[in-house]
């Protein structure tokens, strides 16, 4: 297994990501090539999946932002396909996304885990990695 820094939109990452993404949050529509294209090309933003062989297992977004207290690395879209689960394949992902926040200068990285019982082992893996749960709410407006 390894973790790759993806480069360009291809078809076949594409079809990979509407394998997996949906398994994060099926309600939500699996994006274009052109919104795929347009995230690949922030400088903000590093796009990475875990690869086992040429399957594509895993997937992540890490965006690196500033505020005026802090430079963060925000991990999004943290998904492993089921079939993979349990094989390495989410801390991989997970260490790779804070050595790329750490390398554009990031100083605290977050991300945000659903609720439930089958959230529970990613929770376990996040608390292992030496995230913490913060004592705040999470609000979002649609726009």
């Amino acid at each position: 297994m390894r973790i790759e820094t993806v480069s360009n939109a291809t078809p076949d990452l594409h079809a990979a990501l509407a394998r997996l993404l949906p398994q994060l949050n099926p309600a939500l529509p699996v994006p274009d090539m052109a919104r795929l294209e347009q995230l690949i090309a922030d400088p903000d933003v590093t796009l990475l999946i875990a690869r086992d062989g040429d399957q594509v297992v895993g997937t992540t977004t890490v965006i690196v932002y500033t505020t005026p207290f802090w430079i963060k690395a925000r991990l999004d879209e943290v998904v492993v396909d089921a079939e993979a689960r349990g094989k390495g394949v989410g801390e991989a992902l997970v260490k790779a996304a804070l050595d790329v926040g750490r390398e554009k200068g990031a100083q605290v990285a977050e991300l945000q885990s659903g609720r439930g019982p089958n959230r529970d082992a990613a929770h376990r893996l996040y608390e292992r990695i030496g995230f913490k749960i913060r004592d705040s709410d999470v609000m979002r407006i649609v726009l």
